[in-house]
């Protein structure tokens, strides 16, 4: 009986043993460990902190790529530009040299001027161009008068208002100084000395003397003009000459 009483209480032990495992296990298992919200709200709150820097890098990136490309692109319009204008400069030189060649080669800038309203063919134009280059240099020596004309003045009422002032015209200005003749220079002299205010009036005196000798020999030129003006009519077509005509070389 003793053992048997033994055992019983030995079974008796292990099965509160088993109820007491089984029943912390059921527990453990109905019941997790509560997990640590605050670590977890800070690990989230660093992976985003992440990944708005990597966004802010790749924004970033993006941005310095497209100043990139911006910056590429304003180059190459710049170097279109700059070429651009360098083809036009060379274009707008050759150009002049080329008109310069042309008035050369028509006998200066009055010929070149009449070979462009006359619109002939180069063996027409050979034919005139002598005798037309003739005349000229004949009118522009035999041609000392300094034509005048005034200026507008000013109307404007926000100023106080301003007379005409006279304006000197010089058929042959455009001549090179050492091309001039003398009545021509004695011309362009008494004119500066008009500008001035205190000129002596005998120094009026004597270079109006002297320009009225030169201009009394301009007589044999303008002879020599209407020759040469005769010559240049027989060659011409009604046409030419109403035209050289209107540029006052007939």
């Amino acid at each position: 009986m003793a053992r048997r009483r033994i055992i019983l209480a030995l079974a008796a032990c292990f099965s509160l043993a088993a109820f007491a495992v089984q029943t912390l296990s059921q527990t453990r298992s109905s019941n997790p460990k509560p997990l640590d919200l605050k670590r977890l709200q800070k690990m989230t709150e660093e992976q985003r902190k992440r990944q708005v820097q990597r966004r802010l890098q790749e924004l970033k990136r993006q941005d310095e790529l497209r100043h990139q490309e911006h910056r590429r692109k304003t180059a190459e319009i710049q170097r279109e530009k700059a070429q651009k204008r360098k083809q036009q400069r060379l274009q707008r030189e050759q150009r002049q040299q080329e008109l310069k060649k042309e008035e050369e080669e028509a006998g200066g800038i009055a010929c070149w001027f009449a070979k462009i309203a006359l619109g002939e063919t180069e063996e027409q134009w050979n034919l005139i161009q002598p005798k037309l280059k003739k005349v000229i240099d004949l009118w522009y020596q035999a041609n000392s008068t300094v034509g005048a004309g005034v200026s507008g003045g000013s109307t404007d009422s926000r100023t106080e208002p301003s007379l005409p002032k006279l304006q000197w015209e010089r058929p042959w200005k455009y001549k090179p100084l050492f091309e001039l003749t003398e009545a021509q220079r004695l011309a362009r002299q008494l004119r500066t000395l008009l500008e001035k205010e205190d000129t002596p009036p005998e120094v009026f005196r004597r270079k109006i003397a002297a320009l009225r000798e030169a201009r009394s020999k301009e007589a044999e030129i303008q002879k020599q003009l209407a020759e040469a003006r005769r010559e240049l009519r027989e060659i011409l077509t009604t046409r030419q000459e109403a035209i050289l005509v209107l540029l006052g070389w007939l």
